[in-house]
């Protein structure tokens, strides 16, 4: 079977490869730098196929367990309730019919990852038409924009088997969806099933946050506030009640809230002794910042907690540069995806660090959230600039 995994690897490739000429409409100087990012991410998928191997992990489950059992187990296991179920179905065909190795599949699950990557940058360049404003925009000599793409756990957790990826790929094509959803109704709806079937909650932010965006937005009239609230709406009452019961939370009064936290914080402090935090005396906001920039140096204990650390310390700064571009004004002024950006990235940082008390766990469910705080955060530094310029060039015609 080794030539078919070969000739799926070439196939994997040669399709990652061509992605942006997939009617992204992305000029000469895009197609470089995602030439590069390519390169890149299908490198860290091959780093994480061997890390996973040695170290073991949840990706080798997901590909192991329909590899070695029929289809009637593992439609047991979605009958379960099992979001897991959702995974071993994706890939049984590739793992059991086909017989393909791991490092194969974790190439093809980088394929999905990398074409999140794919959407997050058309996104951008759709949002921001003069990329010049961020020439200046620059950390340690290296300009921001587009560079911050290449951050490791960005790629790390969107390069493996898992829901990670799936997720990755889910939120980005949500997302970009929303721009045109006439033309992209069918991959919009794709995008919210896979999402419910493996992290629902997810699906109900990106369904709230979104929702709450549209309303908010000042271009609409009043009637078409109400019809866009009203679809929202309903798709957030069908949904709920299976949030609910997949996250085994019976109802959303304080105490069965503040029970299921700290039955789940305890759970994931124990998921893995070496990165374990014990969260319960944090203070609510220093729980955030946890959740957000941590690992930093005073946590490292491996070279992959320094890579962590030095991503999270960018991103630190990141954070903090925005707050100079007057983030409350960006945000009034912002087009409706970026509001639902800002207001998705909020709803997970509140809510997943009540939870988390896990360094490693943080880092893979952060991965979520950030890349459209990232777009956000340049849309900020994008109105903030482009006002200047314009109040100096209006000066300049003055005089």
């Amino acid at each position: 079977m080794i030539i078919l995994d070969i000739c799926v690897c070439i196939i994997v490739i040669i399709v990652g490869f061509n992605l942006k000429n997939a009617g992204f409409s992305f000029d000469k100087s895009d197609k470089r730098f995602l030439d590069r990012l390519f390169a890149y991410h299908f490198f860290v998928a091959i780093v994480f196929s061997f890390i996973v191997a040695q170290g073991g992990g949840d990706a080798i489950v997901y590909w192991n367990f329909p590899k070695n059992n029929e289809l009637s187990a593992v439609m047991d296991v979605i009958d379960r309730g099992s979001a897991s179920g959702t995974i071993y179905l994706l890939n049984y065909f590739f793992a059991h019919i086909l017989d393909l190795s791991f490092l194969t599949g974790n190439l093809i699950y980088a394929l999905l990852g990398y074409l999140g990557f794919v959407y997050y940058y058309r996104i951008s360049k759709i949002l921001f038409t003069d990329i010049n404003v961020f020439k200046n925009f620059k950390l340690f000599g290296i300009p921001l924009f587009p560079w911050i793409w290449f951050l490791p756990n960005l790629h790390f957790w969107s390069s493996g088997i898992g829901k990670d990826t799936v997720l990755f790929l889910c939120i980005a094509m949500f997302t970009y969806s929303l721009l045109n959803v006439k033309k992209r109704y069918i991959a919009l709806l794709l995008s919210v099933i896979l999402s419910l079937t493996i992290r629902p909650h997810i699906t109900l932010f990106l369904i709230i946050a979104f929702g709450l965006a549209y309303t908010m937005d000042g271009r609409l009239k009043g009637y078409q506030k109400l019809l866009i609230g009203a679809v929202f709406v309903v798709s957030f009452a069908s949904i709920f009640n299976y949030v609910l019961d997949f996250v085994q939370l019976e109802s959303l009064e304080t105490t069965e809230i503040e029970s299921y936290t700290a039955k789940k914080a305890a759970n994931l402090n124990q998921a893995d002794s070496s990165s374990g935090l014990d969260i319960s005396g944090y203070p609510y906001p220093l729980k955030v910042f946890t959740f957000l920039y941590r690992p930093l140096f005073f946590d490292v204990n491996g070279v992959l907690a320094i890579l962590a650390s030095v991503e999270n310390l960018i991103l630190l700064i990141f954070t903090f540069q925005l707050f100079r571009n007057r983030p409350i004004r960006s945000f009034r002024k912002a087009p409706f995806l970026l509001k639902g950006s800002l207001l998705f990235f909020l709803m997970g940082a509140l809510s997943f660090s009540l939870i988390l008390g896990n360094l490693g766990i943080m880092l893979r469910q952060k991965n979520m959230f950030f890349p459209l705080f990232l777009i956000f955060g340049f849309w900020a530094y994008y109105y903030c600039s482009s006002i200047y310029l314009n109040a100096r060039y209006a000066n300049t015609s003055g005089n």
